[in-house]
């Protein structure tokens, strides 16, 4: 089976900047570690000038992932169990206006499932080795159709099945990289 990385267009150009609060903390979130928040939703702030285009798309990545309600029901509807959301607000800095509603998805699982024979290690520029490029290794999954990847968990991963369901959807923003296509320069 085929895998793919799940995440937003990149370079999203037209993508707002978004300023992460300190309750969100990037580490523990890529890990999957649970957030405990004061109150919901957050609010993450969005310095926008007023000329700027600014599209909203269906994921926006500042770090962790934030999923469109219309992502969030997709998921929920193909069978993806494994994240925990919480409601975001992102408002403009100067006017403290609502410009968004989204949620901060947490995926629960991190996969240790690298196939070491097909994938590609370079030693790095402190003498330690770096995946250069991977491929999944499907029977070390768990049969999950969502996780991150144990040895780069920034990177979160689908199955061909998922990737093919979400692909029939109108998403905007939307990217599907073939863990193949994955090149990691040193």
């Amino acid at each position: 089976m085929q895998y793919y990385i799940f995440d937003e267009v990149s370079p999203n150009k037209d993508a707002p900047f978004l300023d992460l609060p300190a309750e969100i903390d990037l580490i523990e979130s890529i890990m999957g570690k649970k957030p405990m928040f004061d109150e919901l939703p957050i609010e993450i702030e969005a310095d926008i000038d007023e000329d700027e285009k600014i599209v909203y798309t269906d994921i926006l990545n500042p770090g962790v992932p934030l999923f469109s309600d219309k992502m969030k029901l997709a998921l929920d509807e193909h069978g993806v169990t494994n994240i925990d959301y919480y409601p975001v607000n992102i408002i403009d800095l100067q006017t403290k206006e609502l410009l968004a509603q989204y949620y901060l998805g947490v995926v629960q699982d991190i996969i240790s499932c690298i196939d070491l024979d097909k994938s590609e290690f370079k030693e790095g520029a402190v003498g330690r080795m770096v995946i250069t490029r991977f491929s999944i290794d499907e029977s070390k999954t768990l049969g999950l159709n969502l996780f991150r990847f144990h040895n780069i968990p920034g990177l979160i991963i689908i199955n061909e099945d998922l990737k093919n369901k979400l692909s029939k959807l109108d998403f905007k923003g939307v990217s599907f990289k073939a863990t193949k296509e994955y090149n990691r320069k040193i």
